[in-house]
This record gives structure tokens, sequence and C-alpha cells, in this order.
């Protein structure tokens, strides 16, 4: 990441950024479902990484096009409660491979 950033690549949005951005607006869930990610406070890259993900979440272009949390809910709990009826739920339960 570029040091300053707040983006990846710097000041402006780049497709790195827009690639990342959902699987990192999403890493809420390992908070609610499984006690968070523990990752280790005070490190550079963290505090680097904080700082761009503030950035992402704020943007308007991702704030408009992302779902709120609430609505993601209900569709993780089923897998936290491992009761989810979808082919890769099933196939997982089972210990097959992606349908």
């Amino acid at each position: 990441m570029d040091p300053e950033g707040p983006y990846f690549l710097g000041n402006e949005i780049s497709l790195v950024d827009l690639i990342i951005a959902p699987w990192a607006l999403r890493l809420w869930v390992f908070d609610h479902f499984k006690g968070g990610l523990n990752l280790p406070r005070g490190e550079p890259w963290l505090d680097r990484f904080e700082k761009w993900l503030k950035a992402i979440e704020k943007r308007e272009s991702v704030v408009e096009t992302t779902s709120l949390r609430e609505h993601y809910l209900p569709i993780y709990q089923r897998y936290a409660d491992d009761t989810a009826q979808s082919e890769l739920a099933k196939a997982t339960r089972e210990g097959k491979g992606v349908p």
C-alpha cells in the first residue's frame, strides 16, 4: 500500500481498491460471529489498512452500492448456526467440493 493513501495506490481510488473493498467491508462478520480476527494492534500495516478501510467505507459510490449489515445478518446467521440450505452449505456439511 502507498504509505500515505488513503487509497491503496495513493490519493486516487483504483481498481485494486474496488476489487478488495467488498471483502474488506464484510470483515465485521468475524467480529460479530467469531469474536474478531484478533489482529495485532499497533502494527504499522494494520494502522494503514484501517485508514484505507475508513476511506473506502465513506466513499459515496461504495456507500450507495453496499447493502446494510441488517440485510446480511440473517443470511450469515444461517451459516453461523449451520442451518443454511444453499448447495454450498450442503456440500460443505457433507465434506464435498463446491457444486
